[in-house]
């Protein structure tokens, strides 16, 4: 009963037209293939409403409870040295419209799930 009021965290791997997103306190895991692409040659997310409609479905499948997750969103392609402030406000824009409550970025190696409890 007191997990229907724990906050989730999902971990979101981006690649090209694709999200990979897991629910760390469960390990369920979604990989969601755009059957419309969503990015472009330049950008990981080039069509907002596209990527936005795939996410909101991924974390439709893995919420369980009332609490909207915390989402660390991980791109893993198409990605010099940082990230540009317009590429940050799409990838933080496109998790709240998706569900979640806050949202973190991570660039670098993938994580473990230990790590993404203290990121």
């Amino acid at each position: 009963m007191l997990s229907m009021f724990k906050t989730q965290i999902f971990y979101v791997k981006i690649r090209e037209n694709s999200f990979n997103i897991k629910c760390i306190d469960s390990g369920e895991n979604i990989v969601l293939d755009a059957k419309t692409p969503f990015s472009s040659k330049r950008l990981l997310i080039g069509e907002f409403e596209v990527a936005e409609k795939l996410l909101r479905s991924g974390f439709k499948k893995l919420i369980k409870g009332f609490i909207a997750p915390i989402a660390v969103k991980h791109p893993l392609e198409l990605v010099d040295d940082k990230l540009s402030g317009v590429e940050e406000k799409i990838f933080r824009e496109i998790a709240l419209s998706a569900g979640a409550r806050k949202v973190k970025l991570w660039l670098g190696d993938e994580l473990t799930d230990q790590e993404l409890l203290s990121v």
